[in-house]
């Protein structure tokens, strides 16, 4: 079942309500910093990371789905799984596989599970597999040092640019990868195995979109909005 709420900038959004959960959005604040690059779908892509403040601040960590940052990060302490001892037993939403728990067909955050969405407003949300794809075509990939942080340079084909810190991911307690790999979740789970979810990856050598990793595990978000 799904309900339309009217933004205060005139747009509709659509909720499934069979699925929503008690959440507060914050919808005073969508006066964010974003780079136009130019791209075919006209997706604008925030400066900076969420819980950033300038483009090479790695920001706070996530499991996809949720929207609060926290000190562990595994399937104990992950929000949508029922855990065996130390082992996974059951996705509790986002499922596409029998073998893992109940089917609920979801593939796709919801915005009250979008932590963009939650903390930025409804103008913005996490970008799709899509998204990040176009990314990866249309924009010209460099590995560059900026301001003493290792990531990745897009350069669109209007000759505007943003970076990706190299910002690694969080595993359990421990840090890993950081300037040397880059991990950001998309909206998508994998359709290919059970617990993961898709997101853009990136080191030295080269990128990949539609890479994947556990769901429980913390990586940096970046933002996207439509184009006004």
């Amino acid at each position: 079942t799904f309900m339309q709420v009217k933004t205060d900038d005139g747009k509709t959004v659509s909720f499934d309500v069979d699925h929503v959960t008690e959440v507060v959005f914050d919808t005073t604040s969508s006066d964010h910093e974003y780079v136009d690059l130019g791209l075919p779908s006209g997706t604008l892509w925030a400066t900076c990371n969420i819980g950033a403040t300038k483009p090479e601040e790695f920001g706070d960590y996530f499991a996809w789905g949720e929207t609060e940052p926290k000190e562990v990060y595994d399937y104990l302490s992950y929000k949508y799984a029922t855990t065996k001892g130390q082992f996974l037993e059951s996705i509790t939403k986002y499922n596409m596989f029998e073998n893992i728990g109940i089917i609920d067909s979801l593939s796709m955050l919801l915005p009250e599970d979008d932590v963009v969405t939650v903390k930025w407003g409804f103008d913005w949300r996490m970008p799709t597999t899509d998204e990040m794809n176009e990314l990866v075509e249309n924009c010209e990939y460099k590995w560059i040092e900026f301001n003493g942080v290792y990531g990745a340079k897009f350069i669109g084909k209007n000759g505007k640019s943003v970076f990706f810190p190299a910002a690694g991911f969080r595993r359990n307690m421990n840090e890993n990868s950081e300037l040397i790999e880059g991990y950001y979740w998309s909206s998508s789970i994998s359709l290919e195995l059970e617990d993961n979810a898709l997101l853009l990856y990136f080191r030295e050598l080269g990128i990949l979109s539609n890479f994947d990793i556990d769901r429980c595990k913390g990586l940096p978000v970046r933002a996207v909005r439509a184009k006004k």
